[in-house]
This record gives C-alpha cells, structure tokens and sequence, in this order.
C-alpha cells in the first residue's frame, strides 16, 4: 500500500512538472510574439494589408426589411477570404440628397460573441436602432453593419451565419468591415464613396481604428471604450487572451510568425500616424478596459501631431449611452460629412 502510494505521488509531480514546463514553454512562445514590433515591420504588415483581395465577390441581396422609421434594411452576402460573410445595410428611402455618407457600424463583443442580434445589439439604447443617430439624422446617412467571421447575424427570426474564425476577432474583423464597405459601394449608386466614417463600441472602436489606418476612405472614426494595444489586453486578460488570440499558435495551426502579424495588425496603436481625424470617448472607471488605453491614444496622437477629439465621462461602466451630450458630440462630429 505504502508503495503505491509512493508511486502514485511521483505519477502526480511528474505531470506537474511537465504541465508546468508546457505552461512555461507556451508563455515564452506568447512573449515572443509579444514584443513591439519595428516600424520596418509595421510598414511590412500595412504593405501586406494593401495586398488583400476584398473585392465583392460572390454577391447576394438575401432579404429586404422596411424598418419602422421606414428606412430599408437589406441582408447580404459576399465572400471573404474564401469564406461566406454577411452583413446589413441600412438606406434612407426618402431622403432628397442624391448621394449620402456612409457610417459604418463595428459591433462589440469578442471571440466569444458569436451572435449579433440587430434588434437586441443595434437595438440597445447605445446605438438607438434604427435611428441610430436620432430622428434627425435617419434619411441623411446610409448605415454599414458587417457581422464579424464566425458570427450569426440575426435579424427578426432569420439568421445568418457567417463562416470562419470567430476568435480572429480584431484584425480578420477588420477585414470583413472593409470587404463589406466594399460590397456596400458596389451594390448602392446613393453612396457618397468620398464621405464616409466609421464608427464602434469596446472591440467596434478597435475595429474602426484599424480600418481607417488601412482604408484611406474613411475620413472620421468615432472609437468608444475600446482596447488599443493587445499585449496591454493580453497583460489584464492573459487565459481568455490565449484561448481566442493563441490556440491556433500553441497547437501547431499557424507558424510563429503568423502569429505575431495578426498580433501587429490587431494594435492600433502601431497605426496611429495613418489615423484620419478621431474622436474618442471613454470612462474613467470602465471596469472592462482601463482608461489609460485612451490617455495612451490620445497622447501618443497629439505627440504626432495628428486629430483628436477625446471625451472621457464618469459613470463608471463600459459605455455612457444616458448622456446626451455624448449623442450631440457624435453627432456634430460626423454632420460635416453631409457638406
């Protein structure tokens, strides 16, 4: 009895110790692809971003919904990266402009969120839907809201799946925005393809920071509560950040250096001197991103002498969507988009 229960002790420290060596093995694999990159490797990554086919293909208009404010919301789908992606656009059918700005919508969440409901999501009193920018605003802009790979849009009772990873939430997201914009110009004659911004919430605001740092389109982004440098989120976050952002890394599916471009491209940070003009907003006591993302934002900005506008609120929460001077600070921001 005596020695079994020697052995089954050593049984138990050997596997520690080998899960505390595989552990150690996998954060120095992390560590690696966590260092700041060179600025010859940032331009590398840009030069690798403008290389990406996103031209519409495989184009469907798969259902058309009058909405209450009797805007048109269309559902469709196109191709990304050999992947089935959808999305939905939103267009005034009384307006009397002849060509309208477009205002994409990022949506929050994570790699965990795996649904994007438009009528709960957009529907939150964050975005007002389907006036998402107030009654005055409903016929004068055309609203672009991709889903993200791997999410399920969900609109009433149909639901549409997109394909692909749902972790690569930050950088393959990026790309569905623009490959999604890109459909949207070809598909709609209304758009004003010279005025258009982009705005999002927590990984939204990510999203529309790195998506106006590749598309030289989009002159305005709108970046609320949103994480700015993923080994700043990796340090508040590591578990959740290794299963989203490095289970394909750790079990042999891409190659290191894969790893760390996604990790670059997935920083705004890195981009900051290809920022059109920005304007921020966050709280000072967001429980889920600190506000020295912003503060870092904004300084490093105005170091290069780039635009932005940052509002910082008090509520204490992910957001502010009760204070109306938030809503008319958005609104002002984007209104010249209309001249």
């Amino acid at each position: 009895m005596k020695n079994s229960v020697l052995i089954l002790l050593a049984i138990i420290s050997y596997v520690s110790q080998g899960q505390t060596l595989k552990n150690k093995v996998e954060e120095s694999l992390i560590n690696k692809v966590l260092v700041d990159p060179s600025p010859r490797e940032i331009k590398k990554v840009l030069r690798g971003h403008q290389k990406l086919d996103l031209s519409p293909k495989d184009v469907i208009i798969h259902d058309s919904i009058i909405l209450p404010n009797t805007n048109r919301l269309y559902v469709i789908s196109h191709k990304v990266e050999n992947n089935t992606h959808y999305g939905a656009v939103i267009i005034p059918i009384h307006s009397n402009i002849g060509k309208l700005p477009v205002i994409i919508f990022a949506s929050g969440g994570d790699g965990m969120h795996i649904q994007f409901d438009i009528r709960q999501d957009f529907n939150h009193k964050a975005v007002q839907f389907p006036n998402f920018l107030g009654e005055n605003f409903d016929d004068k802009y055309i609203i672009v809201i991709p889903s993200f790979r791997g999410q399920q849009l969900i609109i009433h009772d149909k639901k549409y799946q997109s394909e692909g990873n749902v972790g690569d939430a930050f950088d393959g997201a990026t790309t569905d925005a623009i490959a999604f914009l890109n459909t949207t110009l070809k598909i709609f004659d209304q758009v004003d393809k010279n005025q258009i911004a982009i705005y999002g919430g927590s990984r939204g605001g990510t999203v529309a920071l790195l998506a106006s740092a590749r598309d030289k389109r989009i002159k305005k982004v709108i970046a609320v509560a949103c994480p700015t440098d993923m080994k700043a989120l990796y340090s508040l976050y590591p578990d959740q950040f290794k299963l989203l952002f490095f289970n394909d890394l750790l079990i042999g599916k891409i190659s290191e250096s894969e790893a760390r471009k996604k990790f670059i491209s997935s920083s705004p940070i890195y981009f900051l001197k290809e920022f059109p003009t920005v304007q921020l907003h966050h709280d000072i006591n967001d429980p889920f991103v600190p506000v020295d993302f912003a503060r870092r934002l904004v300084d490093d900005m105005t170091r290069e002498g780039k635009t932005i506008d940052a509002y910082f609120y008090e509520e204490g929460i992910h957001g502010f969507w009760d204070d109306r001077n938030y809503w008319k600070r958005v609104q002002e921001f984007i209104r010249p988009l209309l001249d």
